[in-house]
């Protein structure tokens, strides 16, 4: 499996005239400090470095203006990323420039993904397909201590997209692999390609109409062939044309149908509410107490009931309102399919008068006319079907990936990918003492957490499941499982130390582990280097370490600089 580790984050401040350098280059790592000291501000250094957004960056932090590199590892390959002078940069092990861009999603985004091989593909808001930010590339392997404890998929500022949380768990988990998304990409690119199709087609068959009309008293074809596919070609529009109409006259017909039985509704609503209105009113004039005028025994007139009818009435009302708004849609909805349906009309007439048309006899000028409008129609007819045949091709091609996109996620496929996500999931809550609601039946796009200190331990478990869950799936890489301060909602000298220990212990395999927390205290971490940073309160950054990494970072700035064209 590929593996991506982090090697060394060095962090400068030229503002402040600061820097730091952070050695990560240990399989298993606990950066150590107390609160204030900056252990967190490391931790998000790393993923602002890679163009990731983590949550509540501090205020005094961004007014040091501090630039960035992390030099990270790649299946053994070195390469370093830069956040400097308002750009992401990438650079090689010799610290040649590959690529660099300000724009997360439209530059340096799409390139880093594909250097990671992150094969997501979304869509915004209006429908266009993009690769995500970072964030999303990152999402499952970071834990904020801002947000992450709280609330799974959280970790990141900039997960905003559509239906994050449900696409991250179905891409990072296998359920949806990089070949479901690379067929969906494919898909994508070809149906721009069959829009941009459109235009032209639309524009010969226009052509076509107007060569024909050239003349149109006299308008004979003077080529058999021709006007045996002149005639196929009127007939084919007309049958489509026909078909379209009939397309329309059903929906209208089912809309009309569906409104009226709304409007059946609605006046059986109005009905309801107005002698429910009535029964309140006349409740309401009568004494506390009514006596029957046939018995004579007397009845309350309770305040509750009359509540009750109120409370009858607000749930008619509703109803009502809802239907309103039904009927309204549907009407809407007719009102389009009418206009569809008009637009028909014109076209299928024009098509029919021609097929009907008949003409006795012919001038000169009318044959001299008719013969360049044959030819002329001949060579459009000629382009407007190797248009119709690619654009053939092309759906078939659309087709075909839409039928490789239901091959990789098939139940049986899925089935097993739940099945074993659920059962660790049962047994990691067992080991971090959680109580969950039927595990047999979790959600792998969430969890719902117990109140307390509980609640992070379920999350742990939860995160931890899921990592796993994406073993020998196609979208599979070891990436760096960074967790900052696991030491929430009060953890006791039982329960902190079972997560230290089940952090390490349960790591996915071949992925490497950073760890920011306050203290390690007593508990037994094998084979985990434990490192402290930050001198003081609220300055992680030092001055002695300045002129070390303003000269490690000096190449990287210059190339930048080069590459804009400001040096």
């Amino acid at each position: 499996m590929p593996q991506l580790m982090f090697v060394e984050l060095s962090l400068l401040s030229q503002t402040e005239r600061r820097a730091l350098s952070v050695p990560l280059d240990s399989q298993r790592l606990v950066i150590q400090g107390g609160n204030g000291f900056g252990k967190s501000a490391i931790v998000k250094s790393l993923y602002e470095t890679l163009g990731a957004t983590p949550q509540k960056i501090d205020d005094s932090w961004k007014s040091a203006n501090v630039s960035s590199c992390l030099r990270f590892e790649l299946d053994g390959t070195a390469f370093a990323a830069v956040k400097a002078l308002g750009v992401h940069a990438l650079f090689d092990g010799q610290g040649e420039l590959l690529f660099m861009g300000q724009g997360l999603v439209k530059d340096w985004g799409p390139k880093l993904a594909d250097v990671l091989g992150f094969k997501l593909v979304m869509s915004d808001g209006y429908g266009a397909s993009l690769t995500p930010p970072p964030s999303y590339i990152f999402a499952p392997f970071y834990i904020d201590q801002d947000a992450g404890w709280a609330k799974a998929w959280d970790s990141f500022a900039d997960l905003y997209l559509p239906n994050s949380s449900r696409t991250l768990a179905e891409y990072h988990s296998g359920l949806k692999p990089d070949g479901y998304y690379e067929a969906k990409a494919d898909a994508q690119k070809e149906r721009v390609l069959l829009t941009a199709m459109d235009g032209p087609v639309a524009t010969l068959r226009e052509t076509i109409t107007q060569v024909q009309d050239i003349g149109a008293e006299a308008g004979p074809t003077l080529d058999l062939q021709e006007f045996e596919a002149e005639i196929a070609d009127l007939v084919a529009e007309s049958t489509r044309l026909l078909d379209a109409q009939a397309t329309y006259r059903r929906a209208i017909s089912d809309l009309h149908e569906q409104a009226h039985t709304l409007r059946a509704e609605k006046s059986l609503l109005e009905g309801a509410l107005m002698e429910m209105r009535g029964e309140f009113n006349m409740a309401a004039s009568l004494p506390d107490e009514v006596e029957c005028p046939t018995c004579g025994h007397g009845y309350e007139n309770r305040l509750a009931d009359r509540f009750a009818l109120i409370a009858d009435e607000g749930v008619l009302t509703d109803a009502l309102g809802k239907a309103n708004v039904s009927l309204l849609a549907l009407i809407s909805r007719e009102t389009k399919e009418r206009a569809k349906l008009d637009d028909v009309r014109g076209p299928l007439g024009r098509i029919q008068t021609l097929l009907a048309s008949r003409r006795a006899s012919l001038s000169l000028s009318d044959v001299v006319v008719a013969a360049g409008k044959t030819e002329a129609a001949k060579i459009l007819r000629r382009a407007l079907d190797e248009k119709l045949l690619a654009m053939a091709q092309v759906e078939a091609r659309i087709e075909a990936l839409k039928a490789a996109m239901e091959a990789f996620t098939s139940k049986k496929r899925s089935g097993e990918i739940l099945a074993g996500f659920r059962a660790r999931l049962s047994a990691y809550a067992i080991q971090l003492d959680v109580r969950l609601d039927n595990p047999a039946r979790q959600s792998i796009t969430t969890i719902k957490t117990a109140r307390g200190s509980e609640g992070p331990r379920a999350l742990l478990a939860y995160y931890y499941a899921f990592l796993h869950s994406r073993s020998g799936s196609a979208s599979d890489m070891h990436y760096p499982l960074v967790i900052d301060a696991p030491n929430q909602q009060g953890q006791d000298g039982v329960h902190l130390p079972q997560m230290l220990q089940f952090i390490f212990t349960n790591a996915p395999r071949g992925s490497q582990v950073i760890v920011a927390t306050e203290d390690v205290g007593k508990v037994a971490l094998d084979g985990v280097d434990v490192r402290s940073f930050g001198e003081r309160k609220h300055q992680v950054l030092r001055e002695k370490d300045y002129d070390q990494v303003q000269a490690q970072m000096k190449p990287f700035t210059d190339a930048i600089l080069a590459a804009t064209g400001t040096l």
